[in-house]
């Protein structure tokens, strides 16, 4: 079971569009997925319209246990559209467990998915911070996705991400690898974002920039507002970033 942790350092990046993106995109390749939405916000498990019950990743990161995450995970109204598609839903409590001081054991997660059965790939959304839930996300992951936009302060979030990575791969998780930087909402008649681009393959390395770059498209906010897989939208956008996502998910399968 690949479980992928998709995070960013700040708000804006489309992280949530993506990980439903990918998921989606595993759906429809026959996969069963499983989204874990770490993100107080619970955007990802609104969007995908989850029947949510009464437990959350809330509970399951206050209990880690087997029968827990089994009666927190929630089917997808997707399913019926492109596949298997399972969510573990956020709720706004699950922010109590950010509080991180630079010390202090994760872990908690790991344990719980290690009793999950059945599914090909794990995608994690992660709150838009580096805090101690993107740190339980990383500690239970073997991909980490980084997802950041064509700006000054993108590539510093990059860095810090990069470095946050690190270290949990050198102590915590030595399973933990960097599948590839996503540089989201790219305008192709932009300077500034050309340089930016450039600055960020010259920060991380070619090979660890995702390509191409994913251009910013309408088609994710339509599919949002109307609760429907972007790859079944059916525009000239939604094919464009569907081919795009599909790339990423073949490099982050790997």
């Amino acid at each position: 079971m690949r479980t992928v942790a998709i995070l960013a350092n700040k708000g804006g990046t489309g992280k949530t569009s993506l990980s439903i993106g990918l998921a989606s995109a595993a759906a429809h390749r026959g996969l069963s997925v499983l989204l874990v939405d770490l993100d107080p916000q619970g955007n990802a498990t609104s969007i995908l319209r989850s029947q949510v019950g009464t437990t959350s990743v809330a509970d399951v990161l206050a209990s880690p246990t087997k029968a827990m995450i089994e009666s927190a995970i929630a089917p997808c109204d997707w399913d019926a559209y492109i596949g298997e598609l399972d969510v573990l839903p956020s709720h706004p409590n699950v922010i109590r467990f950010d509080a991180w001081n630079g010390s202090g054991a994760v872990g908690k997660l790991k344990r719980a998915l290690a009793y999950v059965k059945g599914y090909d790939v794990v995608f994690i959304d992660c709150p838009p911070s580096l805090g101690a839930l993107t740190r339980e996300a990383l500690a239970a992951a073997d991909r980490a996705v980084i997802v950041t936009t064509p700006t000054y302060f993108g590539a510093q979030g990059v860095q810090r991400a990069v470095e946050e990575i690190t270290e949990i791969a050198s102590g915590t998780n030595p399973d933990l690898t960097l599948a590839g930087v996503v540089i989201n909402k790219v305008r192709s008649v932009s300077e500034e974002h050309d340089f930016r681009v450039k600055e960020m393959i010259a920060l991380v390395g070619a090979k660890s920039v995702l390509k191409p770059p994913m251009p910013e498209r309408i088609a994710f906010q339509q599919a949002e507002g109307t609760g429907t897989p972007v790859q079944l939208l059916g525009t000239t956008g939604s094919r464009e970033v569907t081919v795009i996502l599909d790339t990423y998910l073949t490099s982050i399968l790997q």
